[in-house]
């Protein structure tokens, strides 16, 4: 039981929106819930709340690692559940009406990749990036793209151990277009490499490769590019202890100007050791992350954690706070920094049911809260997860639902829609605005059927509202 993961629900260019718009925050669970395939939950943004807007039942469900939104509006996220056995998936999640849906079975197509062990995230072309950690054509795993608007998935990279294999993390998309990440093994040392890959040209090169001493075998981190114009990230395993000769981890930068990597602490005892996150960046000094493990010398004594900063000014390295299996243990994710200033993430174990727990962080007062102790039976087991804010926009519309009375379709379409009311309407007012409240149609509608010619308008989500003698019905439709 695993992986819990919290997604930020943003629409691209909305935020300049002065209408109806909730934050709040969003995650999975890969497992728990009725079925024990996870959940989908909402929380208010101060922790409080918890509560679930979709269980998982059926197959290729158990999501893992973090979602993302898509510019139509949608959440996405991939499953890996017991070693995909009854497939894996990518899916899509309507924050505004609940809807869930399987888009792509990965195992059904293992050759362009498979054993999704992260999520994906935004391209600046609008679609969605994500890694494979094996299958591919070379057996080695993928770099693929989905298109949000068609549901076409598409391997655009195959791994080969020479310049790296079995990725696990998640991408990063730098101002130069690039994509960056890491891989688990493979390169010249077979402990991985930090390659960039360009989704234009298909373009891949090796930027590094670990080499025990800088580092070995990244999990589940993605790479930072941080305000001093450095890349930072973490390395599970590799480093050097003075005391027993083995390491517990690595917190590296890497100069793309030169590709060198620089090794700036050695994860080992009341440190924290194997970190498998990323790192965030909360002002122009401090990055912060969380190690997995308190190892005190011992690799397997310690299932602990630490959170810690790190001052790229000073190179100081920083424990702020210890985990303890009463408030939570063993952090496997990434810290979120809140829109109040607090940083936010989750625990795999510990907490009151020894199942993990979620919790904030004051940065200011280094004061640890535990928000919610998770369980098997609502709200999951387990979280593995980035804790994120998330705003749902829903223009002038105070609901998003349709009456049984009136429906549209298709949804999404691509040239027309017809509304269909299943009583005659009798000189009801139709209006439909875009994402941004700008008023797109209206006209007076009778009967029982209307057509309406979206050919001209461009993709995105658009909002109705029927306003009649004794009813009003609001919806939402895509057009692709």
């Amino acid at each position: 039981m695993k992986n819990f993961t919290l997604i930020i629900v943003v629409v691209m260019g909305l935020m300049v929106l002065g209408a109806n718009a909730q934050t709040q925050l969003y995650g999975t669970c890969q497992f728990g819930g009725i079925s024990n395939r996870g959940t989908i939950f909402a929380a208010d943004t101060n922790g409080s709340n918890f509560h679930n807007v979709h269980l998982m039942t059926g197959i290729g469900d158990s999501p893992i690692g973090g979602m993302v939104q898509a510019n139509n509006g949608l959440l996405y996220g991939v499953s890996y559940y017991i070693n995909c056995y009854d497939t894996c998936i990518i899916f899509s999640f309507d924050p505004s009406t609940g809807t869930y849906n399987r888009l792509h079975y990965f195992l059904d197509q293992s050759l362009q990749g498979a054993y999704p062990t992260s999520g994906m995230i935004l391209g600046s072309d609008g679609n969605l990036y994500g890694l494979c950690s094996n299958y591919g054509a070379n057996g080695n795993g993928t770099i693929y793209r989905f298109n949000p608007t068609t549901n076409i998935y598409t391997d655009i990279f195959d791994f080969e151990n020479a310049s790296g294999s079995f990725p696990n993390g998640t991408l990063v998309q730098l101002n130069n277009g690039k994509l960056y990440g890491m891989t688990n093994l493979g390169g010249t040392n077979n402990r991985g490499v930090i390659f960039k890959f360009d989704p234009i040209s298909y373009q891949y090169d090796t930027l590094a490769s670990f080499n025990y001493w800088n580092g070995a075998n990244p999990i589940y981190g993605s790479l930072l590019m941080a305000s001093n114009n450095l890349l930072y990230g973490m390395a599970s395993d590799g480093g050097y202890d003075q005391y027993t000769g083995s390491g517990g981890g690595v917190f590296f930068s890497l100069d793309t100007s030169t590709n060198q990597i620089t090794d700036l602490h050695h994860f080992w005892s009341n440190d924290g050791c194997f970190p498998s996150g990323s790192l965030i960046q909360v002002n122009d000094s401090l990055l912060y992350g969380m190690a997995t493990h308190v190892c005190l010398n011992n690799p397997d004594s310690g299932d602990f954690g630490v959170i810690f900063n790190y001052n790229i000014l000073t190179n100081t390295y920083t424990v702020v706070h210890m985990f303890d299996s009463v408030n939570g243990s063993s952090p496997q994710r990434s810290l979120f920094n809140g829109g109040n200033g607090k940083l936010y993430g989750t625990t795999t174990n510990g907490g009151a049911n020894n199942v993990g727990v979620a919790f904030s962080f004051d940065i200011v007062t280094n004061t640890y809260t535990k928000l919610i102790d998770f369980n098997d039976s609502t709200t999951g087991a387990k979280p593995n997860c980035d804790f994120v804010e998330a705003t749902v926009i829903t223009t002038g519309f105070k609901s998003i639902t349709n009456t049984p009375t009136i429906t549209l379709f298709p949804n999404p379409a691509t040239t027309s829609i017809t509304l269909h009311s299943q009583l005659t309407i009798n000189n009801s007012l139709l209006t439909i605005e875009d994402v941004l409240g700008n008023k797109i149609y209206q006209q007076t509608i009778s009967g029982n059927d209307t057509q309406i010619d979206i050919s001209t308008w461009s993709e995105g989500v658009y909002f109705y509202e029927v306003i009649g003698a004794n009813e009003t019905t609001r919806g939402k439709f895509v057009k692709e």
